[in-house]
């Protein structure tokens, strides 16, 4: 059905029963990932059979109630598709001897050199004479390195994400074209960039230790490698690695310059800046912003800066995934949008929501960063939604003809201001490219069993078209800054003296439990997930329970104080007595 509305949604009628492109015109239809869809019982892939129906008749059916036949004209069909495996079927070969075939091979090394090396020479133009000659021999680090992980890291069923293609070089030059002649003046600083990019767009997504010391390693044999560089190795290895341009996020009308913000202590000064002009504007968020979460901030916000960025956030539960989001995105001055589920919720509400958020997108001209995350997930149809969202920048058929109209009369001014041509396509065009350019599309997803792993081999744009940010567990460090801030706040209940000693606790008994869960893992093969979740829990029920206790003992103590106050009440009245008996006497 999303086929055939694509196509409908394309086309124009003619006559009674004939539809295509506006007359004079042809229609190229292109199909990506041809082999994507599903296999089903009999074998038989049914966008596949609808398609080399129109393909070999001319023609389809209409799915109204008569069953009327509907032609095609002046359409040429384009298709691609990657080798079987991974998700990607065999074809129907009857289908296949409808096309010429050809075979796309793998771009030589002179061919991606001379790409590569082009862009960036030509970016580094205005640049000193120093970093203009170091453009060859970056280009060439990157070659290297990008080769030896393909070769070395290939995907397996525990390392799915481990899919690298040319769209990850692309990314690392999107980064290096950032640069300004001002901030990087010499070669070391230009490496020390590059060095930063390939780490974001390529050491991110590793989640085994080895595999990123294999990386690391390969970074340094490069760098030690080239006698113009080795000086300075020290410099161009110096963590951390931050760069980002958030400087003068709350400067309206400052210009953004793309720069090393040095070390942590500089980085949380800014963010928390930005956090308190978050908190008075927005509901409050009470983050505590220590290493580990700066530099996810500061790669979230680099992704969302990015000309059409959009992330996979991978991490399991509480790991801070939205909260760094809504924060990175104000940061960069884009609007958070995210849909709210209802009983009943399904396709037709999603596509409803979708409406909304492209109209933001185009006719309201915001910069949107659109959150999905697993919860949002009501029906697996939502990812086939979002898939399209990344690989095209558009939904099939989300718009019915009458409103797609309104959005083509309402834009059509400004689209001829733009450049575009009077022509409703041209115009329509404009209007989707405009909406891919202010959106950016935040998955937050959880690794736990195979649930992603299935997603990513179902919808392959979730890896291909947008960069892979994995959470780790929470470094110790983490652990004692949130549990030091968290206990710091409640002076009233802890004496200073203790404090230290509780938060050390603390943190001791978290990670007892991670250990001790990996050995319940290896002993009996099912897992017990300690997530940062389940920390800052412990640390909320046992400040609850401090605080609920202390009351207790507060008001026992007010008790028996209130009790002895009676007693010496009693004495005094008992004397008082006692002297007048004897007066009496």
């Amino acid at each position: 059905m999303d086929v055939q509305r694509n196509f409908e949604s394309n086309v124009e009628k003619r006559a009674k029963d004939t539809y295509g492109p506006p007359p004079g015109k042809k229609l190229i239809v292109f199909i990506d990932d041809l082999n994507m869809p599903k296999v089903d019982v009999y074998g038989t892939q049914q966008p596949i059979a609808l398609l080399k129906l129109l393909l070999e008749k001319g023609g389809m059916y209409d799915r109204g109630k008569d069953l009327n036949w509907k032609k095609f004209q002046d359409m040429v069909f384009v298709a691609s598709m990657g080798k079987p495996g991974g998700g990607r079927n065999d074809v129907d070969p009857r289908f296949i001897s409808l096309f010429n075939v050809y075979n796309i091979t793998f771009p030589s090394e002179e061919s991606l050199f001379l790409i590569c090396n082009s862009i960036l020479e030509g970016h580094l133009l205005p640049f000193d004479k120093e970093v203009q000659g170091i453009a060859p021999i970056l280009t060439r680090m990157t070659m290297e390195l990008y080769h030896s992980i393909v070769k070395d890291l290939p995907p397996t069923p525990s390392k799915f994400h481990y899919i690298f293609n040319l769209r990850d070089l692309s990314r690392i030059y999107n980064g290096l074209v950032s640069t300004i002649p001002e901030r990087f003046q010499t070669a070391a600083q230009l490496t020390r960039v590059w060095r930063n990019e390939c780490l974001r767009v390529l050491y991110d997504r590793l989640i085994d230790s080895q595999d990123r010391k294999m990386v690391d390693d390969k970074l340094s044999q490069l760098i030690n490698d080239q006698p113009l560089l080795k000086p300075h190795v020290e410099y161009i290895f110096r963590q951390p690695s931050l760069y980002g341009d958030y400087r003068t996020a709350l400067d309206i009308g400052e210009a953004r310059i793309y720069e090393d913000i040095q070390d942590y202590d500089a980085a949380k000064a800014l963010f928390e800046e930005i956090l308190q002009e978050y908190n008075e504007q927005y509901t409050r968020m009470n983050l505590v912003l220590f290493d580990d979460a700066l530099e996810h901030l500061t790669r979230i916000h680099r992704v969302i800066r990015m000309d059409k960025g959009n992330a996979l956030l991978v991490g399991v539960g509480g790991s801070g995934k939205s909260s760094l989001t809504r924060l990175a995105a104000f940061a960069a001055g884009c609007e958070v949008f995210e849909i709210k589920l209802s009983r009943g919720y399904s396709e037709p509400q999603f596509r409803e929501d979708l409406k909304v958020l492209y109209n933001k997108l185009g006719m309201e001209n915001k910069k949107v960063v659109f959150m999905f995350g697993d919860q949002h997930v009501a029906e697996e149809g939502f990812l086939e939604l979002i898939n399209n969202i990344l690989t095209t920048g558009m939904v099939p058929a989300l718009f019915a003809d009458e409103e797609r109209e309104g959005i083509v009369g309402n834009i059509r001014d400004e689209a001829m201001k733009n450049g575009a041509s009077p022509a409703k396509e041209s115009i329509w065009q404009y209007f989707i490219t405009k909406c891919s350019v202010n959106l950016h599309v935040v998955l937050c997803m959880s690794p736990t069993g195979d649930t992603l792993r299935t997603r990513c081999r179902n919808f392959p744009g979730l890896i291909n078209n947008a960069i892979i940010d994995w959470f780790l567990p929470w470094p110790e460090q983490a652990l004692y800054a949130v549990s030091t801030t968290l206990l710091a706040e409640d002076n009233e209940f802890i004496p200073k003296e203790y404090r230290q000693g509780i938060v050390t606790h603390m943190v001791m008994v978290h990670q007892s439990v991670e250990h001790y869960s990996e050995q319940f893992a290896k002993k009996l093969r099912r897992h017990n997930f300690t997530t940062p979740k389940n920390y800052l829990d412990y640390l909320t029920t046992y400040l609850k329970l401090l605080e609920r206790k202390n009351k207790e003992n507060l008001a026992q103590q007010q008790r028996l104080a209130g009790g002895l106050e009676k007693i010496d009440e009693a004495q005094i009245q008992l004397k008082d007595l006692d002297a007048r008996l004897q007066v009496q006497r």
